[in-house]
C-alpha cells in the first residue's frame, strides 16, 4: 500500500513540475498574492477612485512600455513608423491567440484591428477594460515612437465588432 501511495505523490509532483509549477508552496503564495492584490486594489477604488484611477492608468501605461521593449527585441523593430508602434500590439494580442488586421497604412497614419478583447479578464469588475487597454497599448505604441498618437474609434468594450487603433505621428 506504502508504494502506491508513493507512486501517487512522485506522479502528482512531475504532472505539477510539467505545467511549470516548481513547488506547492509558490503557487499558494502566487494565488494569495493575486487575490491580496485583487482586494486591495477593490478597496482602493471603492473609497479613492480618483485618486487610484490615476495610479492604475501609469500602471498599465508603464507595463504597456515594459511589455514593448522586450517585444521589440524580439521583433527587431528598428524604425520608429506608425505600422512599427502597431507590431508589438499585433504579437501581445496573437501571442494570446487573438486575431489581428494592419488595415491601412500611410506615412504617417497606420491602424489595426483587434477581434477579440485581450484585457476582458484582467481586473474585472474592479477598473473597466478600456482604461487597462487604452493605456497599457499607448504604453506599447510611445515605447516604439513616443511622437505618436493612439486613437481608439472602435472598442469591443462598447459593443463594437472590434477593436481598432489608429496611430498618427505628431513630428
Amino acid at each position: 500500500m506504502e508504494g502506491r501511495s508513493t507512486d501517487r505523490r512522485e506522479r502528482f509532483a512531475r504532472n505539477w513540475k510539467l505545467l511549470g509549477i516548481p513547488s506547492k508552496s509558490n503557487f499558494q503564495e502566487n494565488l494569495l498574492n493575486s487575490r491580496i492584490l485583487t482586494e486591495a486594489i477593490t478597496r482602493l477604488m471603492d473609497q479613492f477612485q480618483s485618486q487610484t484611477l490615476p495610479v492604475i492608468e501609469d500602471i498599465c501605461y508603464q507595463l504597456g512600455k515594459e511589455d514593448s521593449n522586450n517585444l521589440k527585441s524580439t521583433l527587431h523593430i528598428k524604425k520608429d513608423t506608425p505600422r512599427s508602434c502597431l507590431e508589438p500590439i499585433e504579437m501581445m494580442c496573437l501571442l494570446n491567440g487573438i486575431d489581428t488586421d494592419i488595415m491601412s497604412e500611410k506615412n504617417t497614419t497606420a491602424s489595426l484591428k483587434i477581434y477579440e478583447c485581450p484585457f476582458k479578464d484582467v481586473l474585472v469588475g474592479i477598473v473597466p477594460n478600456i482604461v487597462v487597454c487604452r493605456n497599457y497599448f499607448k504604453g506599447m505604441a510611445h515605447a516604439v515612437n513616443p511622437e505618436v498618437s493612439v486613437m481608439q474609434p472602435n472598442k469591443k468594450c462598447h459593443e463594437d465588432d472590434q477593436c481598432e487603433f489608429i496611430i498618427k505621428v505628431t513630428r
